[in-house]
C-alpha cells in the first residue's frame, strides 16, 4: 500500500504529506493537512469552525466517527431577532462553539502517531514564513473588506482597508502566535484559556466562558446503507448526510437505470424535500432518526413517477465555505475529514487580535417556534458537511467527500453512483458535467442546473416536467470532490477535480 492525500490546496497536500516521513499516519497527515488549509486558505475552514470525521481503521468492519460540532451558546435567544425570517450571517447569534480544535485533540489522543506539539509548530512556522494570496482567498477578502478590513484579526490580509492582491506573500503573524499558545499550553487551552475568553466577548457573551471549557468533541455511530454491494457510511443527525445514503438506495429500490438521470434526480428531491423536517439535533437519541431506514425509503420512493416529476409535500413536524480532505496511509488507516466555517469565511467576527474569524453554522438553525430545528440555547443545528467512507466486503474501498453546502450529498450521489455500478472511474467521473438542486424543499418544482447538457437530454427531462438550465461552462462551487480510491492493484490512488486548481493537490506516493 502507499501514502494518498487529497485536499484542496496544493500547499496542504504538500506540506500534509511531510507528516509521512517523520512517521506520521493518515490521522496525523488529515489533522496536518486542514491545518494547513485553515491557514492558506480561510475562506474554507479554519480554527473557528466545525470538523467532522470518519476513520477505517484496518482489521475493522466499519469506520468511526467523530462528531466536533459544536452547540449554540447558553445566553442564545430567539427574541432577539424580532421580524426577522432567518439568522444574519454576521450576528453573534450564527456562531456556535468552534469544534475543530476539540476534535484535532481527539483525532490525536486516540490514533495519532507525532504529538500534537510538532504538528502545530509546522503550521506556527507557514504563519510566520508566509504563502501567496490565492484568487479564491483574494474574492472572498474583497467581498467582505468593508467587515474583515478594521479588525485586529483581519490585520495580516489588508493594506490601507484593501486586501493584498493574488501571489502577493503574505504571513499570519497573529494566528501562528495563537498556535504557540496552543502548542505550550495544549490544544484545550482555546476552551478554557484567554482564547475561550476572547471567543465569548466576540459574540457579545452568547457563548459563555463555561459553554466553550464543558465542551467536547463526541465518538458517534456513522449511518450506513448497503447499496449495491457497497457498504456507505457518513455522519448521521444534524447533518444532512443521510441524503447521499437515501437518495442513492432509493435509485436502486427503484430500479429504473434506463431513465437514469430523471430517477437519480427524482430520487434526490424525494429524501430532500423532507431534509429540513427530520434532520435536527436529537440530542442522544439517533436511533429516532428514520433518514437511512430501509421502510422509510421505501414508503418514499413509492411517490416516484417515471414519467413526471412530481412535487413532494412533507409539512413541517411540529412541536458555502467548506474544506474536505482525505488520507489513506500505508497500512490501511484512511480518514474522510471535512472541515468549515460555513458561508465563506464564516460570521466575519474576529477573535480579538488571536488571528482567525468564527463561523457562522448557527445559520443552519430555523425561526419557526416550536420546530426541533429551532434556535435555542444548547443545542447544534442542522449541519451541510456530508463526509463518507465506502467498504466492500469488509475492507475499506474508496473515501469521497466535497465542499459545496446543501449542494453536498447530491453532488456525491451523481459521482458515486456511476462507480459502484461500475459504468465510469474516478478519473472519468471527476471531468463529468454536474448538476444541483438549489430549492428542494417541500412542495417544490423540479428546478435544475447543469453545467453541460446535451439537447436529447434537455427535452427527455423537459417532457417530463423538469425546468432545465445549462451553464455550459465548468463551476467551481460544483466541487472539489476529493476521491480516494482502491485500484486493481490494491493500490489508494488520489483523483484530483478539474473545477479547482487540483492538479497539485494531490499526493500518491
Amino acid at each position: 500500500m502507499n501514502n494518498v492525500i487529497v485536499s484542496p490546496h496544493y500547499l496542504s497536500t504538500e506540506i500534509g504529506s511531510t507528516i509521512f516521513n517523520k512517521g506520521g499516519n493518515a490521522v496525523d497527515a488529515a489533522i496536518l493537512t486542514n491545518l494547513v488549509q485553515g491557514i492558506v486558505a480561510p475562506e474554507t475552514c479554519g480554527i473557528g469552525g466545525d470538523l467532522f470525521a470518519l476513520i477505517w481503521v484496518p482489521g475493522k468492519n466499519k469506520p468511526e466517527f467523530l462528531d466536533a460540532s459544536g452547540y449554540s451558546g447558553s445566553n442564545v435567544d430567539q427574541g432577539l431577532l424580532p421580524n426577522y425570517e432567518h439568522i444574519p450571517l454576521n450576528h453573534p447569534l450564527s456562531v456556535t462553539v468552534p469544534g475543530a480544535v476539540a476534535g484535532w485533540r481527539e483525532l490525536n489522543n486516540k490514533y495519532g502517531n507525532i504529538p500534537i506539539e510538532e504538528i502545530l509548530e509546522i503550521g506556527i512556522n507557514l504563519c510566520h514564513e508566509g504563502f501567496k494570496i490565492s484568487k479564491e482567498l483574494f474574492n472572498s477578502l474583497n467581498i467582505h473588506s468593508e467587515e474583515l478590513s478594521g479588525q485586529n484579526s483581519g490585520y495580516s490580509f489588508y493594506r490601507d482597508n484593501q486586501p493584498y492582491s493574488i501571489d502577493t506573500l503574505i504571513r499570519r503573524p497573529q494566528l501562528g502566535k495563537t498556535l504557540e499558545l496552543l502548542k505550550e499550553h495544549g490544544l484545550e487551552y482555546f476552551y478554557n484559556g484567554d482564547i475561550a475568553k476572547e471567543i465569548s466577548n466576540s459574540v457579545k457573551g452568547l457563548l459563555t466562558k463555561e459553554d466553550l471549557s464543558s465542551y467536547k468533541a463526541i465518538w458517534r455511530e456513522p449511518l450506513h446503507q448497503k447499496i449495491y454491494g457497497y457498504d456507505g457510511w457518513t455522519s448521521p443527525p444534524s447533518t444532512q448526510g443521510y441524503l447521499t445514503l437515501s437518495a442513492l438506495k432509493g435509485f436502486e429500490m427503484i430500479n429504473n437505470k434506463d431513465d437514469y438521470l430523471h430517477t437519480l434526480i427524482e430520487s434526490y428531491r424525494i429524501f430532500a424535500s423532507d431534509r429540513d423536517n427530520i434532520t435536527y439535533d436529537y440530542q442522544g437519541n439517533d436511533q429516532k432518526f428514520l433518514g437511512t431506514d430501509d421502510q422509510y425509503i421505501r414508503d418514499k420512493v413509492s411517490l416516484f413517477d417515471k414519467n413526471t416529476a412530481g412535487k413532494y409535500n412533507f409539512p413541517n413536524p411540529h412541536g458555502g465555505g467548506t474544506a474536505y480532505m482525505s488520507t489513506v496511509d500505508e497500512n490501511g488507516l484512511g480518514v474522510s475529514l471535512i472541515q468549515s466555517n460555513f458561508y465563506g469565511i464564516g460570521s466575519r467576527i474576529g477573535v480579538g487580535s488571536y488571528g482567525f474569524f468564527l463561523h457562522n453554522r448557527g445559520c443552519g438553525f430555523n425561526l419557526i417556534k416550536g420546530h426541533p430545528n429551532c434556535l435555542g440555547p444548547n443545542k447544534k443545528p442542522l449541519h451541510t458537511l456530508s463526509p463518507t467512507i465506502w467498504s466492500k466486503d469488509g475492507s475499506l474501498d474508496f473515501i469521497t467527500g466535497t465542499r459545496g453546502g446543501r449542494y453536498q450529498p447530491q453532488l456525491l450521489a451523481q459521482t458515486i453512483l456511476p462507480y459502484i455500478l461500475g459504468k465510469s472511474s474516478f478519473e472519468e467521473i471527476m471531468e463529468k458535467p454536474r448538476w444541483t438542486i438549489e430549492y428542494f424543499g417541500s412542495n417544490t418544482s423540479s428546478n435544475i442546473k447543469f453545467e453541460f447538457l446535451n439537447e436529447p437530454e434537455i427535452s427527455r427531462l423537459k417532457e417530463k416536467g423538469h425546468e432545465i438550465s445549462v451553464e455550459n461552462k465548468l463551476i467551481g462551487g460544483y466541487g472539489p470532490i476529493s476521491t480516494i480510491y482502491k485500484n486493481s492493484d490494491k493500490n489508494f490512488i488520489g483523483v484530483p477535480d478539474i473545477r479547482v486548481g487540483t492538479e497539485k493537490a494531490f499526493n500518491n506516493s
